[in-house]
């Protein structure tokens, strides 16, 4: 160790030279000696925290482990119940029937006549205007439109348009 220390007062003796003052030294060693066991301090101390930190942690969960939180006790208070009283009915509120007092009808097939309904079939036939002027054959007729829908049938012999018959 005294070899550093030589050393390193030689080192700071050449950098200081000559033109520093002979206290100058000895306060530049006093500060840096400060500054060091100023930083070691500051360690031990973190390393001193993070120790007592991890050991309280510990000691926590081992308590934790040890006394396992209690449920809260379930108080119980009075019921929500709803009770419900019930009589018999009187016997002026029920209705009953009592057998023969319904009139039967009874009913026979000979009486009964079935009509049976089916599609009706068209009892008259359209005709066009040719047809219509077919059956009017050898009689003098004109046929007047007056519109699309609308068409007149005028007979020319006025004895024709009281009847007359068709062959």
């Amino acid at each position: 160790m005294m070899m550093k220390r030589n050393e390193s007062e030689q080192l700071l003796d050449d950098v200081l030279g000559d033109a520093a003052p002979a206290d100058f030294r000895a306060l530049l060693l006093d500060a840096t000696l400060r500054q060091v066991r100023h930083r070691n301090r500051l360690r031990r101390m973190r390393q001193g925290a993070a120790v007592l930190t991890l050991l309280l942690a510990a000691v926590s969960f081992a308590l934790w482990n040890a006394f396992p939180p209690q449920p809260l006790p379930v108080q119980f208070g009075r019921p929500d119940l709803v009770v419900i009283h019930s009589r018999p009915l009187a016997p002026s509120m029920l209705v009953g029937s009592r057998p023969g007092t319904v009139a039967v009808v009874t009913s026979a097939l000979s009486g009964l006549v079935v009509v049976e309904t089916g599609k009706a079939r068209s009892v008259f036939q359209r005709i066009d205007d040719e047809g219509l002027l077919a059956l009017l054959h050898g009689r003098p007729v004109a046929l007047v439109r007056r519109g699309p829908n609308q068409a007149e049938l005028i007979f020319l012999n006025p004895a024709d348009e009281k009847g007359f018959p068709v062959e």
